[in-house]
């Protein structure tokens, strides 16, 4: 005699099967993705987007600290971070009844280390009492950001910190040069993947739109060893230059140098000349020289430093055209061509 479940048992049992199935299903699924934590600022076009992953709040609804960490959506420049900065720190100033007493807005490059708490690549603060926020940029800046800025400094265009305002608020005024409208100008292209900078520097009149008269070797690298000694001190990640000197639209003074061979032989050539220019002033004030035969004594070492600086550099990547004069024995002119090295 066969005997058959009852049909609500064999209901049940399958409904058993079904939910075993579906544990067993849910267990081998991807948790999902956690959610942002916060509240989300809507972010405004032509700043750099970021994601809120920590917002602490401790204090009375009057007295208010808030620290806000958040995490860049995605690579940014130095320069662009300040927008950022600044409104994160207007968000946090305006979204509550009252301003927080204290205030820490901090962003990293991703948010596991905007969650972790570890260095911030720049932050904008204001403690209890500050009339204003503070900020700090540890972003570095990409290689042609860094020449450019050297270049600019180099030319004594660079702009000033201006320590009261580190977050930028302040609208910048325009500077205007007096060769804004120049056709002779100093340029630089630059070769991101040798790290490199070629510079040509026209050898103009003072204020003018003109070149010089006449131009001395020691002059032209007088010029070439300032700019080479304000590019590699301000540009860490410069590994070479190649300066042209123009005049009169032709090349008179075309060198290249490494890092190295600056570090290792060129980096004191100034500070050489600068050293023998004291002595000389010395001699001056023991009336041991007059005016005529100071300034004879400081050319002549003048050139004696600059082709000792020379003789360092292969020759091939050393062009000095014999139409620059110099200072020889006995307050002649010489021709640059004999320093030791032209093409």
């Amino acid at each position: 005699m066969r005997h058959h479940l009852p049909r609500s048992v064999v209901v049940l049992g399958g409904a058993a099967l079904a939910a075993l199935l579906s544990i067993s299903s849910c267990s081998t699924e991807q948790p999902a993705a956690p959610t942002t934590c916060c509240d989300q600022p809507k972010i405004p076009a032509g700043i750099p987007a970021f994601t809120v992953i920590r917002d602490e709040v401790s204090g009375p609804t009057d007295g208010q600290d808030v620290k806000i960490h958040v995490a860049l959506k995605q690579k940014t420049k130095r320069d662009d971070i300040y927008p950022a900065l600044q409104f994160l720190y207007r968000y946090a100033m305006t979204r509550g009844t009252f301003e927080p007493t204290t205030f820490l807005g901090a962003f990293y490059n991703t948010e596991g280390d905007a969650q972790t708490g570890g260095n911030p690549v720049a932050k904008i603060w204001r403690e209890h009492g500050d009339k204003g926020p503070k900020c700090e940029n540890a972003i570095r800046l990409e290689f042609p950001e860094e020449v450019q800025k050297s270049f600019a400094y180099s030319l004594n265009r660079a702009e000033p910190e201006d320590l009261e305002d580190t977050c930028r608020l302040n609208e910048k005024k325009k500077t205007v040069h007096v060769d804004d409208k120049f056709t002779h100008k100093p340029t630089m292209q630059t070769d991101e993947a040798h790290k490199a900078v070629e510079v040509t520097y026209p050898y103009l009149e003072s204020g003018k739109d003109e070149y010089v008269k006449s131009l001395t070797f020691n002059s032209a690298m007088t010029y070439w060893a300032e700019f080479l000694t304000a590019m590699f001190s301000k540009a860490p990640e410069l590994q070479q230059v190649t300066y042209t000197g123009v005049l009169d639209d032709q090349p008179v003074l075309k060198i290249t140098t490494t890092r190295q061979e600056f570090d290792q032989h060129l980096s004191n050539v100034q500070e050489t000349i600068a050293s023998y220019a004291a002595i000389t002033f010395a001699k001056l004030g023991l009336h041991k020289t007059d005016d005529k035969g100071a300034m004879k004594d400081q050319e002549q070492q003048k050139t004696k430093t600059y082709k000792a600086a020379l003789s360092f550099l292969p020759k091939e990547r050393v062009m000095i055209s014999p139409k620059l004069t110099m200072a020889a024995p006995g307050g002649k002119s010489g021709k640059a061509g004999k320093a030791g090295k032209g093409k």
